[in-house]
Parts: C-alpha cells; structure tokens; sequence
C-alpha cells in the first residue's frame, strides 16, 4: 500500500475551552478565644441552592442548608466542621 497525497479533513467543530473554576470562597474559623483564622470551603453536606456533588451518593438529607462543611485551611489541612463555627466576615 502507498501512501496518499491527500489527507482527510474533518469539519468538527473545536470545543470551548473549560471555564477556569472560582475560587472557594474565604471563611473565618473560630480557632478560639479572638482567634479567627481564614479557611476555603470546598465542600458543603446537604442540599444547598445550585450545589450538587456524588461524592456522597448514599446520604440523604433533608432541604436545609449545610450543617457540616469540608473545609481546607491555608497550611493545606482540612476537616469537617459544623457550619455554625464559620463566618462570613472576620469578627473584631
């Protein structure tokens, strides 16, 4: 067999690249008494407005939103913690 001269040109259109994803966004930890330190939350527990995830496929909760949230802090470790010990704002 010899090789051919011409060459097949498909016309498939290229896909738009990914968007870039936004970062998680900044928390304060109550680490204790006046001491708040920032944390990322990457993953919310529960069904919240416009998250969905299968990382926990079997667990089944109710409407509300989150009560336990993954949480990432800046020296890279991370751990579950109730909700209720994060800020939106860093308090004075």
């Amino acid at each position: 067999m010899t090789g051919h001269p011409e060459q097949l040109t498909l016309n498939i259109p290229t896909p738009e690249p990914a968007p870039k994803p936004e970062p998680p966004p900044i928390y304060w930890e109550n680490r204790g008494p006046r001491d708040w330190q920032p944390v990322h939350v990457t993953l919310r527990y529960g069904h919240v407005a416009g998250h969905t995830t299968t990382d926990l496929p079997h667990v089944t909760t109710s409407k509300l939103g989150p009560r336990n949230v993954l949480i990432e802090r800046e020296d890279g470790s991370r751990d579950v913690v109730p909700v209720r010990n994060l800020r939106r704002r860093k308090p004075r």
